[in-house]
Parts: structure tokens; C-alpha cells; sequence
């Protein structure tokens, strides 16, 4: 399986003018250099450089940290951070900043697999299992939006940070099945504030990433919280935090409500699948930035377990560009077996098509992943690594 998984690649640019390391190739699989052959210095300067693809054995030993492992350092340090913050020993300003910069270069390099893994692997706690989910979707808006790529990490940042302080009354709402008490529902109406006033006290972040995360309860219709602003009155990050938390919770789920699949037959269009996925909460949402996040994510997300026409069951890795699936990996056998390995399967070089999305009880079949392994990230399977929501 490993030498038909491709991984994106971030080529130093002393390599320009010297041979190739290994065999390089685009999005779609297609052999661009052969290793030996000589590297133009042109690809390192210039202004859209293009991303190149390896295959993953190949790439083992040249990128640290990889796009997993900052997933997972970032969710720890995430929990490490609250436990400080809490107890009064806040960190700098600067310990969010890096944070958000190494979390925003792990999605510019491979967003598949940050957004695959994010849905797949165990979080450190379900409450930055979303915020960890969020981000990604936030920096898939923002640069959908035309943001520049400084504004879109302060936006990575806020969404990291938007739940600062009550991590802990976010994993409780998550094991509840009912609906808050009074006391829970009051602290639900304080927590923008008061992470942005945490933040505000650790030292100088910009204006906009605490303005986003004080205003990621605000729905353009009025109805949201602290303040009951309204469309404009709600900043951009703070209207791009609001989608991108309100998707990262229908793919994750919560206890007492499963993750939200869609019927394939009301999804026909971008706009039919924009209303299907957001329901009744599309009139408190920003319609065009909602619009944006579900061209770029189209029907089936990566990490989306998926049935397919020849029966078998399969993981989406990767998309075409940055809307329709490209790459999936079999899992399952049209029987119900268990592939000795995951079989690679690419949909424009075939009839394979996509018939909908796995149901629990197709789920509860899969065994335990090492699901970097799927995206090529780790050097060997190991057991108990990871688990499906």
C-alpha cells in the first residue's frame, strides 16, 4: 500500500540546481521528476511555487515535525495551556502565537491530512477535538476568502483559543444528553468574554483574533451570544469561527447525537448541500462563508467513511484540488473482510463512484487504525492508535 500513497513534500531550497532525492510528483500521481534528475533552482523562487507530492517511504526522513505530529503536540499543549491559564500561571502571548503558526503550516502543507486526522484520531478530550476541527475549517475559509496567510494563522489561533477557560464545562455539555441547567447555560453566554479577556491579559495578540473569539457565539440574525449582534456588527473572524464551529460539530458528533451524514440525493448542488448540511442553522450563519467552506469540503470531507459502488469500504484521503474527492483507500471488502492492507483507489481513472456514507454499524466493523499511517505518515502500523468517532 505505502508506494501508491503520495504525501506533499516541502523541498529545501539549497536542494535548487542539485538532483533529486527521490521521484516527485503532482496531485494527481503523475511522475513530474525522476530521482537523479536535476532540480530547476526557478521552482524554489518562484511566486506560486508548486507543490510537489512524494511517495510516503521516501518522505520519512525529511519532514519534522509532519502534519500528525503536530496535530497531536497541538492538542496537548492545548490541554497543558487551559490547566495553566486556569490555575492563574498564564503563558505568554508569544506560547498562542507559535502555537497557531506551527498548527497554520501543518494545514498549508498537507490540509487533507490535518482534516482527515483531526475527524479520525483519538483527541486529547472532546472539547479540543472541535477546537482542533475548527481551526482547519477557519483557515479553509479564510483562504477561500482571499485572506492573507498571516490573517488567516491569527484566525487558526482564535479558533484554537475561542473555548480559553472552559474546556472543561465544553467536555461536560458534551457527555450530557439534555439540555444545560441554568447555571451551565450562564456559563455557556460568558465563556466568548471571558477567553478574550484571558487572552487580552497574557500580553499583546492582534485585534482581530480576540475580537473573533469574543464574537464566535454572534449569529447574523441576532439570536446569538454575548451581545446579540447582527450581521456587520460581527467581525469577519468572528462570522468565519461561527461556520467553521458549527460544521467541526456536525462531522464530530456528541454524545446522544452522531455525527451528521448526508442523504446524497439532496446534495445534488452546492447550495442544495449548503442547506441540507446546515438546516435550520443556516439563516443564524453568514450564508457566503458557509457557502465557501462547503465548495471547498464538497460532499465528503476527507477522513469520511464511505460506501462504495463495488461494495467495499473506504476512507476518502484526499480530494481533487480543493473540492471533490480524489483518493480513497479501501478497508473493508464488499463481504465484510478485512483487506490484508488498505487498497488504494483513485475515482477518475475508473468507474468507482461514491454511493453514500458508512452507517454505525458499518463502522463498528473497522478495526483500530493507525490513521496517520493512511495519509503515509508513519513508518509502521501500530495497534490502538486511533479510534472512530
Amino acid at each position: 500500500m505505502s508506494s501508491a500513497i503520495l504525501r506533499p513534500i516541502m523541498l529545501p531550497p539549497e536542494l535548487g540546481g542539485r538532483p533529486a532525492p527521490f521521484d516527485l510528483f503532482d496531485e494527481r500521481g503523475n511522475l513530474l521528476l525522476r530521482q537523479g534528475l536535476t532540480l530547476a533552482a526557478s521552482i524554489f523562487t518562484s511566486a506560486t511555487r508548486r507543490r510537489f507530492y512524494c511517495r510516503a517511504e521516501s518522505a520519512a526522513p525529511t519532514l519534522t515535525p509532519t502534519p500528525p505530529r503536530t496535530l497531536q503536540d497541538a492538542g496537548e499543549a492545548l490541554a497543558v495551556l487551559e490547566r495553566l491559564v486556569v490555575s492563574g500561571h498564564s503563558p505568554t502571548a508569544d506560547t498562542f502565537i507559535d502555537l497557531a503558526e506551527q498548527y497554520h503550516a501543518a494545514w498549508r502543507l498537507d490540509p487533507d491530512a490535518c482534516i482527515g486526522l483531526a475527524r479520525l484520531a483519538r483527541p486529547v478530550s472532546p472539547a479540543i477535538g472541535q477546537l482542533m476541527l475548527a481551526a482547519l475549517f477557519a483557515a479553509e475559509i479564510g483562504d477561500a476568502h482571499g485572506l492573507p496567510q498571516q490573517a488567516v494563522s491569527h484566525l487558526v489561533g482564535a479558533a484554537l483559543t475561542m473555548n480559553l477557560g472552559s474546556l472543561a464545562l465544553h467536555d461536560q455539555m458534551y457527555t450530557h444528553r439534555e439540555a444545560p441547567d441554568e447555571h451551565a447555560r450562564a456559563a455557556l453566554v460568558r465563556h466568548p468574554m471571558q477567553a478574550a479577556k484571558l487572552l487580552a491579559g497574557l500580553g499583546p495578540l492582534p485585534d482581530q483574533w480576540l475580537r473573533a473569539v469574543a464574537e464566535h457565539h454572534e449569529n447574523i440574525d441576532g439570536s446569538g451570544y454575548p451581545r446579540s449582534l447582527q450581521r456587520s456588527e460581527i467581525s469577519l473572524g468572528g462570522r468565519i469561527l461561527r461556520v467553521a464551529d458549527v460544521f467541526a460539530a456536525r462531522l464530530l458528533g456528541r454524545r446522544g447525537r452522531g455525527p451528521h451524514f448526508w442523504n446524497l440525493a439532496k446534495t445534488g448542488t452546492h447550495d442544495q448541500l449548503l442547506e441540507h448540511v446546515f438546516g435550520r442553522d443556516l439563516r443564524q450563519l453568514d450564508h457566503h462563508l458557509a457557502r465557501l467552506l462547503v465548495r471547498r469540503l464538497g460532499r465528503f470531507p476527507p477522513g469520511s467513511l464511505v460506501r462504495l459502488s463495488n461494495g467495499e469500504l473506504a476512507m476518502v484521503c484526499r480530494r481533487h484540488g480543493t473540492t471533490q474527492p480524489r483518493e480513497a483507500l479501501a478497508l473493508l471488502a464488499a463481504d465484510g473482510r478485512r483487506h490484508a492492507q488498505p487498497l488504494h483507489r483513485l475515482f477518475a481513472d475508473t468507474d468507482l463512484r461514491i454511493l453514500g456514507y458508512a452507517h454505525d454499524d458499518q463502522l463498528r466493523l473497522l478495526p483500530e487504525y493507525d490513521w496517520a499511517l493512511l495519509w503515509g505518515y508513519s513508518p509502521r502500523p501500530q495497534c490502538g492508535t486511533g479510534r472512530l468517532h
